[in-house]
């Protein structure tokens, strides 16, 4: 079927740039006198993504986000705005959604077409998503993060998505020109080693028309849907696409992890015992700032430790397997390429090393936070054994 090519990206001007970037062109004479170019910018600059690793130092820099965290199938959540400053909260995005959003979508959020308002996205939004299993989230660039510009408030707004590895693209335009069906979009990030964030090209394919733009001669003639170029957004030809992914059932949805549930808080008009669980923006808020160059590894073993582990399906056994657990090799857990690599990296290669460990132990390990954590864990508990027990008495030769 046809779909429309919608560039979601701020171009990044070289002439009249502000200080965040900046272009020097100069010759390199043994080069044929070609032309060559020194950018220097902010990792924020233009539409850009920011990965978990800006606020928990365990986290996913850009060269360690599995990819296929950055395309799939999106949809688009537009917000009427009222007064000056509008709020997105649990009751915005129930009325927007509906039941359209999925697991593992990415979510796009934007203001109704031609509004001048801001809007602010806020903890209850961001706990909302996360109960919701998205992947990614895409913000328009007239949508701010939290009540203030403080790199506090955009913490405890951000800190829901990113201790669950959801990596989120800010300052995206041109989000009137997406039809509102649901579509595919990419925003694929450089490998860059240890760096959180990076400006981003956004990428939509879009099956529908630009809202206002169909014509009852097109409606009627699918050839002239796919022919026609209704805006900058181009129009290309796909190959039939899969059918739409079903609705998450309820044995399908990931647990409520018990742990944040603990850091829930009562805000007025938002404690109706089926909203999903709060974030506790004040705890979140006190913490020091991640930005700090002498930040250490004690820092981001407590980031984790006020978020918790990950929830897991499964009770661990009561079995002492952590004490029996064969020599198999690690591979024998079908873990993701990410955990894999992070305990090899540790020296552990067989289950036997990593059942002896208790949760404690787990968690202390660079590079383990909640998702891996969980992983691993999960893994464990599928082959019949489990992580340690640290009230169990030692033996002794």
């Amino acid at each position: 079927m046809a779909r429309r090519i919608v560039d979601l990206t701020q171009p990044l001007n070289r002439i009249g740039s502000s200080g965040e970037f900046s272009v020097r062109e100069y010759e390199r004479p043994r080069s044929g006198h070609g032309v060559f170019h020194r950018v220097e910018m902010e990792t924020t600059a233009g539409t850009h993504v920011v990965t978990s690793r800006r606020y928990l130092a365990s986290g996913y820099s850009l060269s360690e986000a599995p990819t296929d965290k950055f395309f799939g199938e999106a949809e688009i959540l537009r917000f009427p705005t009222t007064d000056n400053i509008t709020e997105i909260g649990t009751s915005q995005l129930d009325d927007a959604a509906g039941d359209r959003v999925q697991r593992d979508d990415i979510v796009v959020l934007a203001p109704v077409i031609n509004t001048s308002a801001r809007l602010k996205l806020t903890v209850f939004a961001t706990q909302w998503f996360w109960g919701k299993g998205i992947k990614m989230l895409v913000i328009d660039h007239r949508i701010g993060i939290g009540s203030s510009t403080s790199w506090n408030e955009e913490r405890t707004v951000l800190t829901p998505l990113f201790a669950n590895e959801i990596p989120v693209v800010r300052g995206a335009t041109n989000t009137e020109a997406l039809s509102g069906e649901r579509f595919a979009v990419m925003a694929l990030p450089m490998l860059i080693d240890g760096v959180e964030a990076w400006p981003v090209r956004v990428v939509a394919l879009d099956p529908g028309e630009v809202p206002g733009t169909e014509s009852p001669a097109a409606a009627k003639d699918p050839a002239a849907v796919a022919t026609t170029e209704t805006n900058p957004a181009q129009t290309v030809t796909a190959e039939p696409e899969d059918s739409e992914m079903p609705a998450r059932s309820d044995s399908e949805t990931t647990p409520p992890n018990p742990t944040a549930k603990s850091l829930a808080t009562t805000e007025a008009g938002v404690n109706d015992e089926n909203e999903s669980p709060k974030f506790d923006a004040a705890s979140v808020a006190k913490k020091p700032s991640p930005i700090d160059d002498d930040l250490s590894a004690d820092a981001s073993k407590s980031n984790e430790d006020e978020i918790g582990p990950a929830a897991s399906d499964h009770e661990p056994p009561n079995s002492e397997s952590a004490t029996t657990a064969a020599a198999e090799p690690l591979e024998s857990l079908d873990l993701s390429d990410r955990a894999m690599n992070c305990l090899k990296r540790h020296g552990l290669e067989t289950i036997q090393e990593v059942a002896v460990m208790t949760e404690d132990d787990l968690f202390a390990l660079r590079g383990i936070g909640l998702r891996l954590g969980g992983e691993i864990r999960n893994a464990l508990t599928d082959r019949g054994h489990s992580l340690a027990d640290p009230e169990a008495p030692v033996a002794t030769s």
